[in-house]
C-alpha cells in the first residue's frame, strides 16, 4: 500500500504508548512506553493522582532516568553545564524536574493530551541519558583513535567498529578486527580515563556474547594504562580475553599479538 497524507493517520492509528500497565503499591499506575533506555530497557513512566491538581495527575519517572545514569557514576546535576543542559531540555519539552525526578502536571481538562505528555516525558529522559554517553564517547573515542592510529601506523589489515552477530541474537560492536599473519583478533579498548567499571563489565558481556568466534579469533583488550583502572576488572577481565594489554606501555607486545 503506498502511504500518503490521507491514509497514513489510519496505517499509525493501532500503535500505542501503552505496551503495559499496573498499578504499584502506592496506587500508581506503571505504564511501559515502547520508548527504550540505552541499554534495552523499557521506559517506564507513572502516573499519580495529585489532590492539588483538583482531581489532575502527574506523570513522572519517579527517578528511573538518574537511577539508570547513576550506574555509570553520572549526576545529570553535578556541574553547571550538566544543570544547564537538563534545563534546556525541560524547557523545549515542557517538562518539569523536582527531587531528580522528571514530571508533566496535567490539570483535570489537560488529562485527554496525556498521549503527548508521555511522548515528551519519555523523550526528556532519552536526551538525559544522552547526556552521560555523549561524555563517555567523547572520551573513549580520544583513546581508541589513538589505538587505531597505533594499528595504522604498523600496516596491519584491519577493521574498525565491526558488527558481528553474537549471542541471544544481539548484535555486538568490536572496536578492531585485525588479520593477523595466522590468526585473527577482536579487539575491545578499555579507556580508563572515564569511570572504568561500567565499561569493562559492558567488554566482559561483549566478549562473552562473542565467544562462537573464540575458534577462529583470539580476543584482546587493550586498556589505557596512563590513568587509574581497577586490578579486579582487568582480572576478570582477563578471564573472558586471555590478552589484556596496557597501552602504550605494551605497544611491542600488542604489535607482536595482533601481527602474529
Amino acid at each position: 500500500m503506498a502511504l500518503n497524507c490521507e491514509n497514513l493517520r489510519e496505517t499509525v492509528s493501532g500503535f500505542s504508548l501503552v505496551q503495559q500497565c499496573d498499578v504499584i503499591k502506592n496506587g500508581a499506575l506503571r505504564i511501559a512506553t515502547p520508548f527504550h533506555y540505552p541499554n534495552g530497557s523499557n521506559i517506564d513512566l507513572f502516573l499519580e493522582q495529585n489532590l492539588d491538581l483538583f482531581g489532575g495527575v502527574i506523570l513522572t519517572d519517579k527517578g528511573l532516568t538518574a537511577d539508570y545514569v547513576a550506574d555509570y557514576n553520572f549526576n545529570l546535576w553535578k556541574s553547571k553545564k550538566r544543570r544547564i543542559l537538563i534545563e534546556d531540555i525541560c524547557s523545549t519539552l515542557e517538562v518539569q524536574q523536582q527531587s531528580g525526578r522528571f514530571q508533566i502536571y496535567l490539570q483535570p481538562d489537560e488529562i485527554p493530551q496525556l498521549s503527548s505528555a508521555i511522548v515528551r516525558l519519555a523523550q526528556a529522559c532519552l536526551r538525559a541519558t544522552d547526556l552521560v554517553f555523549t561524555q563517555r564517547l567523547q572520551m573513549l573515542g580520544a583513546f581508541q583513535d589513538e589505538v587505531e592510529d597505533f594499528i595504522a601506523v604498523k600496516n596491519l589489515d584491519y577493521e574498525s567498529d565491526v558488527i558481528l552477530p553474537g549471542a541471544y541474537g544481539k548484535e555486538i560492536k568490536v572496536d578492531f578486527h585485525v588479520a593477523g599473519a595466522s590468526v585473527n583478533s577482536l579487539v575491545q579498548t578499555f579507556s580508563t580515563r572515564t569511570n572504568s567499571h561500567p565499561l569493562a563489565n559492558e567488554i566482559f558481556i561483549r566478549f562473552w556474547d562473542l565467544q562462537a568466534y573464540r575458534s577462529h579469533n583470539q580476543f584482546i583488550t587493550i586498556y589505557d594504562d596512563l590513568s587509574h583502572f581497577r586490578d579486579d576488572d582487568l582480572k576478570r577481565l582477563n578471564e573472558i580475553s586471555p590478552l589484556v594489554l596496557g597501552f602504550p606501555s605494551e605497544s611491542a607486545q600488542i604489535y607482536e599479538s595482533l601481527a602474529s
